[in-house]
C-alpha cells in the first residue's frame, strides 16, 4: 500500500468506520431496550402475551440474521414498505439480537432470590409493580456480564451490512482489495475491529464494577 493509494482510500475507511460505530451503538441500545421489553412482558406471565413473546423469541433466535436482513431490505419493498438500507440493517439486528437479549434477561430473572420477590409481595405490591420495581431490575443487573458479551456480537453483526449495499468498515476494506488486489486493507480493518472489541470489553468491565458496587 503506497501513500497515494492509502490517501485515496482513507475517506472511505473513515466513513465506513463511522457507519460501523454509529450503527453498532444504536443497535446495542435498541436491542437491549427491545429485549428488556420482551423479557418484562414474559415476566408478567399472562398466558396469551407470554405465548406470543415466546413465538417471537423462538423465530428470531433460530432465523439467521442475514435472512432477516434480506427480508427487510429486499422483501418489504414488495409490499410497499421501503426503508433506507441502514435502517433495515439496524432493525434486523434489533429484532434478531433482541430475542437473545430477552432470553438472557429472562434467565437472569429466574435466578432472582425468591426472598426478594416474597418481600415485595408482602408489602402489598401488585404483580406488575413487583416485576417492574423488583424482578426486572435485579434480573437485568445479573445479566450485565452476558449483555456486554452480546454487545460484541452485535458489532460483528454489522459486518453483514456490506451485503445490503452499505459501505461499512468491512465493505471499505473489500473495496480497496477489489481495486488494488492488496490484502493489507483487510489487515487494517481486522486491527480496527480488534480495537473496537477491546474497547467494548473494557467498557463492559467498568460497567460490571459499577453495578457490583451498587449491589
Amino acid at each position: 500500500m503506497n501513500a497515494v493509494q492509502f490517501a485515496g482510500w482513507l475517506p472511505s475507511l473513515l466513513e465506513g468506520l463511522k457507519i460501523t460505530l454509529c450503527a453498532s451503538m444504536i443497535a446495542i441500545v435498541t436491542s437491549i431496550i427491545w429485549g428488556s421489553i420482551v423479557a418484562i412482558l414474559v415476566a408478567y406471565d399472562y398466558k396469551v402475551l407470554t405465548f406470543f413473546m415466546r413465538i417471537y423469541i423462538s423465530i428470531f433466535r433460530n432465523t439467521p440474521l442475514l435472512v432477516i436482513m434480506f427480508f427487510c431490505f429486499y422483501g418489504l419493498p414488495l409490499v410497499n414498505l421501503e426503508m433506507p438500507a441502514l435502517v433495515c440493517g439496524i432493525l434486523s439486528i434489533t429484532l434478531n439480537e433482541g430475542a437473545f437479549v430477552a432470553e438472557l434477561i429472562r434467565g437472569s430473572i429466574k435466578n432472582v432470590p425468591a426472598g426478594e420477590i416474597e418481600a415485595a409481595c408482602s408489602l402489598g405490591l401488585k404483580r406488575g409493580k413487583v416485576v417492574r420495581k423488583v424482578i426486572f431490575p435485579l434480573g437485568f443487573r445479573n445479566a450485565v456480564p452476558m449483555l456486554t458479551g452480546q454487545a460484541s456480537v452485535m458489532v460483528k453483526d454489522t459486518s453483514l451490512f456490506a451485503l445490503i449495499m452499505i459501505v461499512d468498515l468491512n465493505r471499505a476494506g473489500s473495496i480497496y482489495y477489489d481495486k488494488y488486489l492488496n490484502s493489507i486493507s483487510i489487515w487494517i480493518v481486522a486491527a480496527i475491529y480488534i480495537l473496537i472489541f477491546l474497547a467494548l470489553t473494557q467498557a463492559g468491565r467498568l460497567i460490571e464494577k459499577k453495578m457490583m458496587v451498587r449491589r
